[in-house]
């Protein structure tokens, strides 16, 4: 969620004080994940966040496009169609401009499906990819996933399936103890 609401869910209803636990914020961290970096020396230095839902449902309003920058959305799939069009038509972006979903990122089952402004929301619906995702919108999308062995990997789109989680999900419970042992002793006072 954004933060604040579950603060105040907190404080309100059932009358606690919640401590905040500061961490890396899933427009950064999600997109990694999925093998987008939001930022990339010569392709991108400025990220936009956005949700995909205001205030009684509204849509945020969009910035206009500027080649260098990498627009985050956060909870924003259910409107994907919409928020291309928005992108195009009200803040002019070419429709040939890079896109990303990643879908649970760093869930055993995380898939990443990139495309371009037109034909990402066909793409989204035929994989039926779902929430929790976080679209990343820019050329850096194409940064690590890229299309110079295939020229038309962006036009066809790409699905990429099981992410960082799906090694994991084939360790029985001795493997996995062992994984986690390392990090766990860091933990330990």
């Amino acid at each position: 969620g954004r933060g604040g609401e579950e603060v105040l869910w907190c404080r309100q209803e059932i009358g606690l004080e919640p401590e905040v636990i500061p961490g890396v914020s899933a427009a950064f961290s999600a997109p990694l994940l999925g093998g987008i970096p939001v930022t990339h020396r010569g392709v991108s230095n400025q990220v936009v966040m956005c949700t995909g839902y205001g205030k009684d449902n509204s849509s945020p309003d969009l910035i206009r496009y500027h080649a260098e920058q990498t627009v985050v959305f956060l909870m924003a799939v259910g409107r994907i169609e919409q928020l291309m069009t928005k992108l195009k038509e009200d803040a002019g972006y070419p429709s040939n401009t890079a896109v990303g979903i990643v879908e649970r990122a760093g869930c055993v089952g995380s898939r990443t499906l990139v495309g371009t402004m037109e034909n990402i929301a066909e793409l989204a619906s035929f994989h039926e990819i779902v929430a929790p995702s976080t679209i990343v919108v820019g050329e850096v999308v194409r940064v690590l996933i890229g299309d110079d062995e295939d020229p038309d990997t962006f036009n066809q789109g790409l699905l990429i399936e099981d992410g960082v989680g799906a090694e994991m999900e084939s360790l029985d419970e001795e493997q996995m103890r062992q994984f986690l042992e390392p990090f766990l002793q860091k933990l330990a006072p």
